[in-house]
């Protein structure tokens, strides 16, 4: 049991750091997202039966999330173009997921009007981003930001919060932090407060909002997120294009597509 739970947390870990992949849709893959909830909720109603259960799950998400962030930033480093094309195709995998689920709970299509609104704001987002973070020296105000979207990521289903991060340009930063825990500083701490506060505080708003909008306006609220996660692309993009690399996205398109639509 402990070891399935580690291998499971392990493949969930990479839903936290793959743009496109969401850790919620692979634990639901698998068959345990609704276990991890009912653990998470209930959790002091059974504490040493949900610290068994979950603590090897934690532990494999960690180091999934430590391992697979080095392999992809020497990726980045290395193959730039091929993993840029690689996230592409993932992104796009998973919007027709999240078209069936608007479809599927309302019977509507996507409201045009929020879709455009997100996309718009996603792309004034890329063009402050040039100018606030490309010294790797984000300030207050964009690591709230960044707090708000990866609890948006992490909490919406279907929704990576990667991809979110990417939107604002902070992808890369955070990726080399988790990839180097033990290299962690006191001023890197004191940068990161920001973004931890809003993060938990973004989390219990989110948790009490989107219950609201899921229930009752979930065609505007996905066709919102969905947006803001074609807008990421912008972020991607490597400007060099080549049927190599169109081959690779839509490779990495059908990959994704197929493990969100198990």
């Amino acid at each position: 049991m402990y070891i399935k739970n580690l291998i499971f947390g392990i493949i969930i870990g990479l839903g936290f750091i793959i743009p496109g992949v969401s850790g919620g849709v692979i634990a639901t893959i698998i068959g345990i997202y609704d276990e991890i909830i009912y653990m998470i909720n209930h959790f002091f109603k059974n504490i040493k039966y949900n610290t068994i259960h979950l603590l090897p799950i934690i532990i494999g998400i960690i180091i999934s999330i430590i391992l697979f962030s080095n392999i992809i930033i020497y990726l980045l480093n290395t193959k730039r173009i091929f993993i840029s094309y690689v996230f592409i195709g993932l992104i796009l995998g998973t919007l027709p997921y999240l078209l069936k689920i608007i479809k599927s709970k309302t019977k509507k299509n996507i409201f045009f009007i929020p879709f455009f609104l997100a996309f718009i704001i996603g792309i004034i987002l890329f063009f402050v981003s040039k100018t606030t973070i490309t010294n790797n020296n984000p300030n207050p105000f964009t690591m709230i930001i960044a707090g708000f979207f990866y609890a948006l990521g992490k909490i919406v289903p279907g929704i990576s919060g990667a991809s979110l991060l990417i939107l604002i340009g902070f992808y890369e930063y955070f990726l080399k932090i988790i990839a180097n825990p033990f290299n962690i500083t006191l001023n890197i701490i004191i940068t990161l407060m920001p973004f931890i506060i809003s993060f938990f505080i973004s989390a219990i708003i989110i948790l009490r909002l989107l219950e609201y909008l899921l229930k009752y306006y979930l065609n505007y609220t996905y066709s919102f997120i969905i947006g803001f996660i074609l807008s990421s692309i912008l972020f991607i993009y490597p400007n060099y294009f080549s049927l190599k690399y169109l081959f690779i996205a839509i490779l990495s398109f059908v990959i994704s597509f197929k493990i969100s639509n198990k």
